[in-house]
């Protein structure tokens, strides 16, 4: 990350730290606690498919892909999280050669498609 302190942040259980179609700004490390990641169906309901923990990334395919949200983060245990701007996370992604990126961005684009087909109603 860039020379800026880092931003952390506290949610309580039930809190909604982003939801799906929300445009990312920025994606977080999770340092304590637990998150569930949910993708609303066809139908409109919520269906639970990932749950993240201490030390994993949240938000991260979004800022990848340049794409919106495709889930919604929701506080499962009280958690504490490093915000990871878009500007830090391009420039460490800018940082990998350019097979590299295309490569990253070729397994989220497969794996953005995979929850969405998993996940329909």
């Amino acid at each position: 990350m860039a020379d800026n302190a880092p931003n952390k942040k506290s949610f309580k259980a039930g809190h909604v730290i982003f939801r799906q179609g929300d445009i990312a700004q920025s994606c977080f490390l999770v340092s304590a606690g637990e998150l569930d990641l949910s993708r609303a169906d066809s139908d409109g309901v919520d269906k639970k498919f990932a749950k993240v923990i201490k030390g994993e990334i949240v938000g991260e395919m979004s800022m990848i892909g340049d794409t919106p949200r495709t889930a919604t983060a929701t506080v499962l245990q009280d958690v504490e999280l490093v915000e990871i701007s878009r500007d830090d996370f391009e420039a460490q992604l800018g940082r990998l050669n350019p097979f590299m990126q295309r490569l990253i961005r070729l397994i989220v684009q497969r794996l953005r498609d995979t929850t969405t087909t998993l996940t329909r109603g």
